[in-house]
């Protein structure tokens, strides 16, 4: 009985295993027939298929000179005195006015409805690169550093200037019109107007003021200590043969160099206020102009390349909607 249970279970393993393999390759012929169906439909259909592409092509051609080229400018550019949140409203304001072409903002900076004809204005921020692990591991063990001095002052100068700069990011103000000689005006008018502003104009007027000031002391600072300096020397000139004991009372007395670690000191602060009076000048600094150049879009966006490929997809989407209505005519009602 053992031996027949044992001969049955075998039989029906055989007859399920070849069962798959048979399932297996009916579904392996299926695939080849739909396969070969799609290639006869597409061998059928090639002439309108590659009619439709020509036609497309020729449509885009036709709209690609019928429609003016798109230019633009891009402008870099970096807010002072914290006005990134009015760079933005600027921007938006801007391009809010020319969209619904508002005559009395462009009266303001002397343009006409026409000359605003397809211009816009972006601007979105200039993200660095990531940095590398190592980078930034060394510049956190070097805050790390510099937080044991907190209570010297130039480490509490160090750390501001650093965080400063982090804070500042750089900006793409991106004008796009089909007008290259207007384009370019325009652009020049709008920077103006953006710098025109009187909170931050009266700041930048306080701010110059302020660093010409400093400028202008560290400068007699330094003449005094030059001359405290020379006085001195002439004075260990002139007691050159004197004992040690009056030397060392006349060094204790005028710690030079004290006085020049803080000429340097001012020097150093001399030369960054004249950069910033050059760099924030203005509420945006120009970093870069730009050149007028032709809008390059991606591939996937471009209309001789979407045109025909939604004529070949409507094309089959007609295609498919004929097919299901010739197999719904052959179902009994």
């Amino acid at each position: 009985m053992a031996d027949q249970n044992a001969q049955g279970k075998s039989s029906n393993d055989e007859i399920d295993l070849g069962q798959l393999l048979k399932m297996i390759s009916n579904g392996f012929n299926r695939l080849g027939i739909f396969f070969l169906r799609v290639f006869l439909y597409l061998k059928k259909n090639a002439l309108k298929l590659l009619g439709l592409i020509i036609l497309g092509v020729a449509i885009s051609f036709l709209l690609s000179t019928m429609v003016d080229k798109k230019l633009k400018t891009e402008t870099i550019v970096q807010p002072n005195f914290d006005g990134e949140d009015y760079l933005y409203d600027v921007i938006d304001e801007i391009q809010a006015n020319i969209s619904s072409k508002d005559s009395a903002f462009l009266k303001t900076i002397s343009l006409s409805k026409d000359d605003v004809k397809g211009f816009k204005v972006e601007i979105q921020p200039i993200v660095a690169k990531e940095e590398v692990k190592e980078e930034v591991e060394q510049e956190l063990q070097y805050l790390e550093l510099l937080q044991s001095f907190k209570d010297e002052s130039f480490a509490i100068d160090i750390m501001r200037s650093e965080l400063t700069k982090k804070s500042i990011v750089p900006h793409r103000i991106t004008f796009t019109y089909t007008d290259s000689e207007k384009g370019k005006m325009i652009v020049e008018k709008l920077l103006a107007y953006i710098n025109n502003n009187d909170y931050y104009q009266s700041l930048s007027s306080v701010f110059r003021d302020n660093a010409q000031l400093r400028i202008d002391q560290n400068n007699k600072l330094i003449e005094q200590i030059d001359d405290l300096v020379n006085n001195y020397t002439k004075t260990l000139l002139q007691k050159e043969q004197a004992p040690t004991s009056v030397y060392m009372e006349n060094e204790s007395a005028l710690n030079i160099s004290s006085l020049l670690i803080l000429k340097n000191r001012m020097i150093k602060e001399i030369e960054e206020k004249k950069v910033e009076l050059n760099s924030q000048s203005q509420v945006i600094s120009i970093l870069n102009m730009g050149k007028t150049q032709a809008v390059r879009k991606p591939f996937f966006n471009n209309k001789f390349f979407l045109l025909p490929l939604g004529l070949i997809i409507l094309f089959f989407i007609v295609s498919f909607l004929g097919f299901m209505n010739r197999r719904a005519s052959t179902l009994k009602p």
